[in-house]
C-alpha cells in the first residue's frame, strides 16, 4: 500500500469524502452491533464490564476507511503509471536545529500546557446528563479503554487526519488552510461539541507540528500524551464528573498559577520551535501547473 500512497494526495473535497466513509462505517458498525444485541442481549455493549466492546466499536469503522483509501490510492497509482505521472513528493521527517532529546522533552510540555490553556473553555461548556452517562460507560479505567484511548485513537486518527488528509491538502492549498481544515475534521470526528471545540484547537497545534516536521509519529506521541493525561485523571480522580475541568481537582490559587505558567511556556516553546525547526518542505511538482481543476476542491 505504501507505493500506492505516494500517488494519492486527497484534496479538500476528497478528504471530506473519506470522513463520510468513516461516518458510514460507524453507522454500519452500530447497526450490526444493534442487531447482534437484539438477538443476544449485551453481547457487544459499552455497558459490559470487560470494556473490549468499546475498543471494537472504535476500531471497526476505520477498517472501512482503510479499504476505501487502499482502493482509491491503487487506482491513482495505476492511472499514474499509464500516464507517466511521477509520484507526489514525500518529504522525510526532520527537526532542523532542534536536538532530538530536547524535542522529546518538549512534547509533554506542549500538550499538557495546551490542556491547561484549553481548560477554561471545557469548564464553560456544560455537558448534558445523557452525554455524561455515555462517557462514564466508555471511560471506565480498564485495559481495553486504555488501549482504545491511548494507543488505537492516536494511531488511527493521526494516520487519517494528518498522514492522509493533511498531507494531501498541503499539496493543493495554502498551509494554514490545510491545517485549519484538518483541525475541523479532527473536531468533527469526535461527534459532539463538548469534545469537538477543544479537539479543533489541539488539531491546529498537531497540524502545525506535522507541517513543520512531517513526522506522523510525533503527532501520535502528542495525541497519546494528551489522551493518556486525561485517562490518568480518570484513574486518579474517579469521583469527578465526566465534564469536570482541571480547576475542579485543585485550588483556585494553584490552578491560576499553573494556567499562567502554561501560557508562558506554550508561547516560549512555540517561538523556539518556529525558529529552530527546519523550514517547511517544498511540495512543488511540475505537472500540477497544467491542472484546470480548482486547487481547493
Amino acid at each position: 500500500m505504501k507505493k500506492y500512497l505516494d500517488y494519492y494526495r486527497p484534496k479538500l473535497g476528497k478528504s471530506w469524502l473519506i470522513m463520510f466513509v468513516l461516518f458510514c462505517g460507524m453507522v454500519i458498525t452500530v447497526s450490526i452491533i444493534s442487531i447482534i444485541n437484539q438477538i443476544r442481549p449485551d453481547t457487544i455493549s459499552i455497558t459490559t464490564e470487560s470494556g473490549w466492546s468499546t475498543l471494537l466499536l472504535y476500531v471497526i469503522p476505520f477498517l472501512f476507511v482503510f479499504l476505501y483509501i487502499y482502493l482509491r490510492a491503487r487506482n491513482e497509482y495505476y492511472q499514474a503509471i499509464r500516464t507517466n505521472r511521477p509520484p507526489y513528493p514525500r518529504p522525510a521527517a526532520r527537526l532542523g536545529n532542534v536536538p532530538l532529546p530536547v524535542f522529546i522533552l518538549l512534547l509533554p510540555v506542549i500538550i499538557i500546557s495546551a490542556s491547561f490553556i484549553i481548560d477554561p473553555l471545557t469548564e464553560w461548556m456544560e455537558m448534558p446528563e445523557f452525554i455524561k452517562e455515555t462517557f462514564a460507560l466508555m471511560t471506565e479505567s480498564n485495559i481495553p479503554t486504555l488501549i482504545a484511548v491511548v494507543i488505537a485513537a492516536p494511531l488511527l486518527e493521526e494516520w487519517l487526519l494528518r498522514e492522509i488528509a493533511l498531507k494531501g491538502m498541503l499539496q493543493h492549498m495554502a498551509p494554514w488552510k490545510a491545517i485549519v481544515w484538518s483541525a475541523i475534521m479532527f473536531g468533527v470526528i469526535h461527534a459532539n461539541p463538548w469534545q469537538a471545540i477543544p479537539a479543533f484547537l489541539i488539531g491546529c497545534l498537531l497540524g502545525w507540528i506535522y507541517y513543520r516536521t512531517r513526522s506522523y509519529w510525533t503527532c501520535v506521541a502528542l495525541h497519546a500524551i494528551n489522551n493518556g493525561f486525561s485517562f490518568l485523571l480518570v484513574v486518579l480522580f474517579p469521583e469527578i464528573s465526566e465534564d469536570a475541568s482541571l480547576r475542579s481537582i485543585m485550588s483556585d490559587k494553584h490552578y491560576y498559577i499553573i494556567l499562567a505558567i502554561s501560557v508562558v511556556v506554550m508561547i516560549l516553546t512555540l517561538l523556539y520551535l518556529n525558529k529552530k525547526l527546519a523550514p517547511a518542505p517544498s511540495l512543488h511538482i511540475a505537472y500540477e501547473q497544467d491542472e484546470s481543476v480548482p486547487s481547493e476542491l
